[in-house]
């Protein structure tokens, strides 16, 4: 009763100040659409899911499923997506859905993206009693949930010459009230970098990269370099670090081959990563998994407007 009682505090006390209202995933650099919208259609036609089981063993730990799928219109200059989350903690359960736009302004050193997601978020509580059989309490609070209007906003650069990125972004613009509940969802602000570098004489490729998340209390850092061995012209397994200050350092490996066996035209990539906690609830989980599947289609007209489109994946 008291371990029970020790993550219950613990749980509650993440969620109110780590900055939890937004879900968190180890394979941030897989996802930047949902937390930047200007990172929308920058890789061709791409569909992405993520699941991560946080904290395993630990009993009501999140539990968070994204589910993204975007494309490139290069004849508009545009991007367009869509990106569903579900994040679960506790008795919470945070859903949402969101349609983003990002215009790509094209220079000679690179393109400049703005990106808008509008969209619906939804919060809902659902407790699991479990009182004598004999009695219901009916001071027992019901569940309940509510809903509300969701804006994203942001700005992206990717280097064309110079394989890198950079990202400023805002999550829940405008934050809404969901009055229904007495719940304030807080914005978060977010920024994101990475590079590209390739080993000479070799047929491995270095990617560090980084994401800070704030939301104007606390903030949280995540570092990451990944590594890529390519195993022939069409297909290249993975290995990588990451260190996400005062909470974890995640192992994470994988695997991408091109179906077609031709790198310019489509790309499927199968991921896993393992967080070992550094936190205060090491001494009762066993750690995070987190499963990734990533397919990207890129028809040949992009390939001479952005470079390799899917070298910062």
């Amino acid at each position: 009763m008291k371990r029970s009682l020790s993550v219950l505090i613990y749980l509650l006390a993440v969620s109110l100040t780590q900055a939890q209202q937004d879900k968190q995933f180890t394979h941030y650099m897989y996802d930047k659409m949902s937390y930047n919208p200007a990172a929308t259609g920058f890789n061709g036609y791409c569909a992405t899911i993520i699941y991560r089981n946080q904290w395993d063993r630990v009993e009501r730990a999140p539990n968070s499923t994204l589910v993204n799928v975007q494309g490139n219109f290069p004849q508009q200059n545009l991007g367009l997506g869509i990106s569903f989350t579900n994040d679960a903690i506790g008795f919470q359960r945070n859903n949402t859905l969101l349609l983003n736009g990002a215009y790509h302004f094209g220079t000679s050193a690179g393109v400049l993206s703005a990106g808008f997601g509008a969209g619906i978020i939804n919060v809902g509580f659902s407790p699991d009693w479990v009182p004598p059989q004999t009695y219901m309490d009916p001071n027992l609070p019901a569940p309940l949930s509510g809903s509300g209007l969701d804006m994203n906003f942001g700005l992206h650069w990717y280097g064309t010459h110079k394989p890198y990125y950079v990202g400023f972004s805002t999550t829940h613009l405008s934050p809404a009230t969901l009055q229904s509940i007495n719940y304030q969802v807080a914005r978060h602000y977010y920024v994101s970098g990475g590079y590209n570098f390739h080993l000479p004489d070799s047929k491995i490729d270095l990617k560090p990269s980084i994401l800070i998340k704030a939301d104007g209390a606390t903030a949280i850092f995540d570092f990451n370099t990944t590594a890529d061995r390519w195993l022939n012209n069409y297909s290249f397994v993975w290995g990588g670090f990451s260190y996400r200050l005062q909470d974890a350092v995640a192992l994470n490996v994988g695997y991408a081959f091109s179906p077609s066996r031709n790198t310019k035209l489509s790309m499927v990539k199968i991921g896993y990563s393992f967080d070992i906690m550094t936190n205060a609830l090491n001494t009762y989980g066993k750690g995070t998994h987190e499963l990734m599947l990533n397919l990207c289609v890129f028809p040949p007209r992009l390939i001479g407007s952005h470079g390799n489109p899917f070298i910062l994946q």
